[in-house]
């Protein structure tokens, strides 16, 4: 695998739903997947903004999620950004006003 970083977008979604491209081996065009990321842009009362158990499930449930430099899949809401950990499990990493300014 390549040592670079480098971040590219994946297609946009539809609705609730990302079609991500193929990552076999954790890993697209050769580039080890470090870290993935989504949006939860949606700010009124009936809108979850911490990840959801289908959020948790795709990143646990994914076996081409599994490389040895993968973290885990980082949400990022209105108010706070989360990290789903390879494991599916939650956890708060802060504000998005600090660590987006």
């Amino acid at each position: 695998m390549r040592e670079r970083s480098v971040c590219g977008p994946w297609r946009k979604g539809e609705g609730n739903l990302i079609r991500g491209p193929e990552h076999a081996e954790c890993a697209v065009g050769g580039w080890a997947i470090v870290a993935t990321f989504h949006t939860h842009p949606n700010i009124g009362m009936d809108f979850l903004q911490e990840p959801s158990e289908t959020d948790k499930r795709g990143v646990r449930e994914d076996a081409n999620l599994k490389g040895a430099l993968y973290i885990g899949e980082f949400v990022i809401a209105n108010e706070t950004i989360y990290l789903i950990t390879p494991s599916g499990t939650i956890r708060e990493i802060g504000t998005r006003a600090e660590l987006l300014r």
